[in-house]
């Protein structure tokens, strides 16, 4: 005979998977507990907690629906309402007793950890360099959440937010799968906040100050294996990658110029030929007659049949270069 809390879960289950909420996944770790849960809660959209994949664990007891379940990130948020170390999310029902309600759901409870991300409250956070950075500083914070977004990507992979240790982490982590009825137990690792911003430092895209240098690209500089499996290329595919692009941009922003010279030269080489077209078929041109009057009128005749069809073509063709315009000869 099952517990009244056992069966309040079970169906806490079977309703969650049959309308689940967007971005949010949950399930019993194995089936031999029905009171540990793993979720997964998926930033919203249209806020900058958007692409984020947290995962947060959730414990129940004996006296459930009468008492709230104790529920704490695994990949810890930078937020101001998360503590860094534990990864407890700061809501006043999940920590006062008096304030929970046997009307809360499994359900609402996800969905409220899911809103909390994108809309902090700074008045008694229980991170408070993350509700200073948010009040002094709203771009740095927004950074930080960004490179959080990120490494929360890297953890869901199966990878580590250091990457130095990727491999020896890759021999024990297991990725997270999404838990069903019958889901064997998943092994998670815990992620500290200074793991987190060690990561962060490293992979954002942007930094506080100019001078400020990359530790990612540092480690790096001097290893040329460890740069081609970076950047997918070799250091000089790479350097050339960077020559080609740098070529197409400026051909893009200023266009491609030719050189004055050649131009120069190739309108002479125009000329000439035409020069000596000129010479060829001008000093075999026959003086064009006189306008004809009109006694002369009366006596013309008709080309002689003998005369050959070349000749017309040569006639015509000594006209045409008669009529060439030299200016716009020039110009071409």
């Amino acid at each position: 005979m099952h517990s009244r809390a056992y069966l309040l879960l079970e169906r806490e289950f079977y309703r969650l998977h049959d309308e689940p909420p967007w971005g949010i996944d949950a399930g019993p770790v194995g089936d031999e507990n029905i009171f540990d849960w793993s979720a997964t809660i998926m930033g919203l959209k249209d806020t900058i907690w958007e692409g984020g994949i947290f995962q947060v664990q959730l414990k129940f007891n004996e006296f459930y629906n009468e008492e709230p379940p104790e529920v704490a990130f695994h990949t810890i948020p930078f937020h101001p309402n998360v503590h860094s170390v534990t990864g407890r999310p700061c809501i006043e029902y999940l920590d006062n007793i008096q304030e929970w309600k046997e009307s809360y759901s499994l359900v609402h409870i996800l969905l409220s950890i899911q809103t909390l991300l994108s809309n902090p409250v700074v008045e008694d956070s229980v991170n408070e360099d993350a509700a200073k950075m948010l009040v002094t500083n709203p771009d740095r914070y927004l950074e930080m959440v960004r490179s959080c977004v990120d490494a929360s990507k890297r953890v869901q992979a199966g990878l580590s937010p250091h990457l130095e240790e990727e491999s020896k982490i890759r021999r024990d982590f297991q990725p997270f799968v999404a838990p069903t009825a019958k889901t064997a137990g998943v092994k998670t690792r815990k992620v500290s906040f200074d793991e987190y911003h060690t990561t962060w430092s490293g992979i954002a895209t942007s930094k506080a100050t100019p001078a400020m240098k990359n530790p990612l690209l540092e480690s790096i500089r001097d290893d040329p294996i460890r740069q081609s499996s970076h950047y997918g290329l070799t250091v000089d595919q790479l350097q050339d990658q960077m020559k080609r692009q740098l070529e197409e941009h400026n051909a893009l922003m200023y266009g491609k110029f030719e050189d004055r010279g050649k131009t120069d030269d190739q309108r002479e080489q125009k000329l000439m030929k035409i020069n000596q077209m000129r010479k060829v078929y001008m000093s075999k041109r026959i003086t064009e007659p006189s306008t004809p009057t009109p006694s002369d009128t009366k006596d013309f005749a008709p080309p002689r049949e003998s005369e050959e069809p070349w000749e017309k073509e040569v006639d015509d063709l000594v006209a045409w270069t008669h009529n060439l315009d030299e200016e716009h000869l020039e110009t071409v």
